[in-house]
């Protein structure tokens, strides 16, 4: 009877995720015409703008912690509805603040919403699909199926908030809010994948116990420190980039419904490649993310060198649109990379665990590139904004290149015996 409910869990979390994930990743009918509603509604200064996600990633860092107890104590099921509520607060909040204070705790919503679902997410998915050696990759498959529909719909929904932005810049907003209530309610379909048995106060003791061993390990695997890293640097640069592209273009007069249209368009190159990951990891292996991140930091350093030819030559705008579609295929095939490898050689013990440290260190790293960003953006065009970021994050990459070599993209056997002793799939062996 146990195995019949544990095989239905399976099934309904498996079949719900993609459905669930191409909803829930991120906002939809709200990026690109966040920037433009906080500058041109809120009469928020730009800068300002870039410095309020330097609080969100401040608040995801504070958050991973209790995120991660919350999961524990809560369930993996029970956490993506809380974290959805809280998003659903977030989007209330932004459309209702008077001021920076109003957006502040609006990003703290934010914060901890996604560090319970950044977490939560991943592992729900994780523990709902059966030991077996081929778990990797339907892993792989199942969330990038639900992040390359996610980028369809996010491509059609730029479009509609882009136009409707120009109608009344609220209605992108409302349209946000709904998807989110949606999502809630999808949320409570799940199936809690590990039960728990223990009483409270043994849980508690349990919880912290394991949560210390778990970063123990964190910290001396070598692999995953590495992928930890890498991620840190990545998810920094991508967070710059999402307001620093907007902002270029707006400073080249670029209008609403126009800005619409192209990151729709770029949201179907990210869809695109997101559905070539196995494909890009099977031809470049160990060398995948340094790839993708040599790519992402190139094009964010020529995009900026074309936005400052583009104020002579139109034909600059072109150029930088090509630049930001090689961006964003890099991020189309980044995310679903990232998390696979992350959640290779791991069980219900630590999964939560080292998405959480995960999350903890991209926040940090996030923090304090925002700062810098915005002080960069303050004193400066953004073209010239986007060099400097684009020659910084190059030079990152280089260094996390090296200390990756030989960490990570190895065979099972050929790691120490420490860096697999969480490695679910043994149990089948």
């Amino acid at each position: 009877m146990e195995e019949t409910s544990k095989i239905q869990m399976r099934k309904r979390n498996m079949k719900l995720f993609p459905t669930y994930k191409k909803l829930s990743w991120d906002y939809l009918f709200f990026y690109t015409v966040n920037f433009l509603f906080l500058t041109q509604v809120k009469n928020i200064n730009p800068a300002d703008v870039v410095l309020i996600d330097s609080f969100y990633y401040l608040f995801a860092m504070a958050s991973q912690i209790p995120a991660t107890f919350s999961i524990e104590f809560l369930g993996r099921k029970n956490s993506l509805i809380l974290g959805n509520v809280l998003g659903c607060l977030y989007m209330v909040v932004v459309m209702l603040s008077h001021n920076l204070f109003y957006l502040i705790i609006a990003e703290m919503l934010s914060a901890v919403a996604f560090a319970i679902k950044e977490s939560a997410e991943p592992s729900l998915l994780n523990e709902s699909i059966p030991p077996t050696k081929q778990k990797s990759k339907i892993f792989g498959r199942i969330s990038e199926k639900g992040m390359s529909s996610y980028y369809m719909i996010n491509a059609i929904s730029t479009i509609i908030a882009g136009i409707l932005y120009e109608v009344n810049p609220y209605i992108p907003l409302i349209l946000s809010l709904t998807t989110l209530i949606i999502v809630t309610f999808l949320s409570t379909l799940f199936i809690e994948p590990v039960k728990r048995t223990k009483s409270k106060e043994v849980r508690s003791v349990s919880q912290r116990k394991e949560l210390r061993e778990a970063f123990k390990f964190v910290l001396k695997s070598e692999r995953v420190k590495s992928l930890i890293l890498f991620s840190a640097i990545i998810t920094g640069l991508f967070s710059i980039l999402a307001n620093y592209e907007v902002s270029m273009l707006e400073d080249l007069d670029m209008s609403a419904s126009y800005l619409g249209i192209l990151f729709a368009i770029l949201g179907i190159v990210a869809a695109l490649s997101t559905k070539k990951q196995e494909e890009f990891h099977n031809k470049f292996r160990n060398k995948s993310l340094i790839t993708i991140g040599f790519l992402a930091a190139g094009s964010c350093v020529f995009a900026g060198i074309a936005g400052i030819m583009a104020k002579q030559h139109k034909i600059g705008v072109l150029v930088i649109i090509v630049f930001y579609i090689a961006k964003y295929f890099c991020a189309g095939i980044y995310y679903p990379l990232i998390e696979k490898y992350l959640s290779n050689f791991t069980n219900q013990e630590i999964d939560t665990k080292i998405f959480t440290a995960n999350n903890f260190l991209k926040s940090i790293a996030s923090t304090v590139v925002g700062v810098l960003a915005a002080f960069l953006l303050d004193r400066m065009e953004t073209a010239y904004c986007m060099i400097i970021i684009g020659c910084i994050f190059f030079l990152f990459i280089i260094l996390v290149g090296k200390f990756m070599k030989n960490r990570v993209g190895l065979k099972p056997e050929e790691y120490p015996k420490n860096e697999v002793k969480y490695d679910k799939i043994k149990e089948i062996i």
